[in-house]
């Protein structure tokens, strides 16, 4: 539908329209509407001999009348002396938004895509991309704006130099947060392309204890089971400390896993036997499904592991006198049983045993059988 020839020849009316479009565009939880007042619509209520208010209220009558623009209701209280429109009120038909944006020559723009847009112009040659990802994605982080977003995204150009790990990269471009890149390789890769090889690949640290002469590697889930078998360690056994799930990932075998040694070890020797294939390896755990859990996932890399049966009997033993806690317990909840590890102590007596007795049993309440 045309906009009526008039209506450019009325800026009152324009201006008008275009005031409660603008408010049509904000959050709101009610109609737009306008009370036909002085200071509300001073046009209607202009005083001289060249004024004609009652032409410009049939304009709007107009509008309400042949175009799907207003409704109105007139007060009918209105004192006899006043204009019969004082104090009537107009309701935007929401509607009609498309049509006033035609005739007004307003389009339609989303306040958060023009803000990416205007962000991105400025920061757009330091991408392989153009920076096409990043615009499609829009959203990141609720706590950074899309300027501050780019930014940083744009910053991280300059830390690839092959000196810096991800977490290192992050924190010097996201205002000390070493985290928010973790999950973000991926778009790292699509914003730099092969640039992005040059992150330094986080190294796996871990704990050990190699005494002179060992000849079993035995690795434990928790540190305090850790220190305490460290003081006296079981005949021929180094020990290893994973730290939970940290030590079961891919990278364990890798050159970029780095050990810190307790007093007294044979750091050389370690590393010589280290991942050989004739060193036995023992895993000690939590009798619970997240600890025969890392126990499979350690597998992955350490194809021979075991779990280690005297840390393991006295938590069975444990479990099955009904001293076992339930795994309902605060930072017990949420447990998937690993279903099978590859381990055949683990997986034909433990995890059934786990599943019989609906209970968990936590190494550090155990010495383990001599």
């Amino acid at each position: 539908m045309a906009a009526p020839g008039w209506l450019a020849e009325e800026p009152w009316l324009r201006k008008l329209l275009d005031d409660l479009l603008t408010r049509l565009e904000k959050p709101r939880q009610r109609d737009v509407t306008l009370r036909v007042r002085p200071g509300t619509l001073p046009a209607l209520f202009r005083s001289g001999e060249d004024e004609d208010n009652d032409y410009r209220w049939q304009l709007i009558e107009k509008l309400v009348d042949e175009y799907p623009v207003f409704t109105l209701q007139l007060d009918r209280h209105v004192a006899a002396f006043d204009q019969p429109y004082q104090n009537a009120q107009l309701r935007l038909n929401p509607d009609a938004e498309n049509l006033l944006r035609e005739w007004l020559d307003r389009p339609r723009i989303d306040p958060l895509q023009q803000a990416w847009e205007q962000a991105l112009a400025r920061h757009h040659a330091h991408f392989a991309d153009g920076g096409a990802s990043l615009l499609a994605l829009r959203q990141i982080h609720p706590d950074y704006d899309p300027a501050a977003l780019i930014a940083g995204f744009a910053a991280v150009g300059t830390a690839l130099d092959g000196t810096l790990t991800l977490r290192e990269i992050a924190a010097r471009c996201f205002r000390g947060d070493s985290k928010f890149l973790d999950q973000r390789q991926d778009l790292l890769h699509k914003l730099y392309g092969e640039q992005a090889a040059a992150i330094l690949p986080r190294p796996l640290l871990l704990m050990a204890f190699a005494p002179e002469g060992f000849e079993q590697l035995l690795i434990v889930e928790n540190q305090d089971s850790f220190l305490r078998l460290s003081d006296a360690p079981p005949p021929g056994h180094a020990l290893l400390y994973s730290g939970g799930f940290r030590a079961s990932a891919e990278r364990l075998g890798s050159r970029h896993t780095r050990f810190a040694f307790l007093p007294g070890s044979h750091a050389d020797r370690f590393h010589q036997r280290w991942l050989s294939d004739s060193l036995p390896v023992y895993f000690w755990g939590d009798l619970d499904f997240a600890g025969l859990g890392i126990l499979k996932a350690l597998r992955q890399s350490l194809p021979s592991l075991t779990a280690w049966r005297p840390g393991y009997a006295p938590l069975l033993r444990q479990l099955q006198r009904g001293l076992g806690h339930p795994p309902g317990q605060p930072g017990k909840s949420r447990q998937a049983d690993p279903l099978a590890t590859g381990c055949p102590y683990a997986d034909n007596t433990l995890l059934p045993a786990l599943r019989q007795y609906g209970h968990f049993v936590d190494q550090e309440g155990v010495r383990p059988d001599a």
